[in-house]
């Protein structure tokens, strides 16, 4: 019985790890940082030791940050993505954190509190 709970939470612990990365669009943070500096129109520019790649897509614009290599959460991807909607701007964001998980969730409260910035509801 043990054996059939395992397997449960195993097959989860994997379908999260799968959703995450199908939420940015790549299987890992290396695939998407080789892949993005090779596609056709993108900017790539470092900031601060973070790269940033900037791409252009249809009507909207997708911003990609990669942490350093020496960030508590690296390595990590984060999309967000630029939408306006009623004289509104909105941000999308997904990520694919792949370091230890406080390192992780702090990376992303960061990153939701300068989103509203952005939105300027902070």
């Amino acid at each position: 019985m043990k054996s059939k709970y395992f397997l449960i939470a195993l097959s989860l612990c994997c379908l999260s790890q799968t959703l995450k990365a199908e939420g940015i669009g790549y299987d890992t943070v290396a695939d998407a940082i080789e892949q993005l500096k090779q596609k056709d129109g993108t900017k790539t520019s470092v900031q601060g030791g973070w790269t940033i790649i900037e791409d252009s897509q249809d009507t909207s614009m997708v911003l990609w940050s990669f942490t350093p290599d020496i960030h508590p959460a690296h390595p990590t991807a984060v999309k967000r993505k630029v939408v306006e909607r009623d004289n509104k701007i909105y941000i999308h964001m997904t990520a694919l954190c792949q370091a230890e998980k406080v390192a992780c969730d702090k990376l992303m409260s960061e990153f939701e509190k300068l989103n509203k910035q952005i939105m300027g509801s902070e």
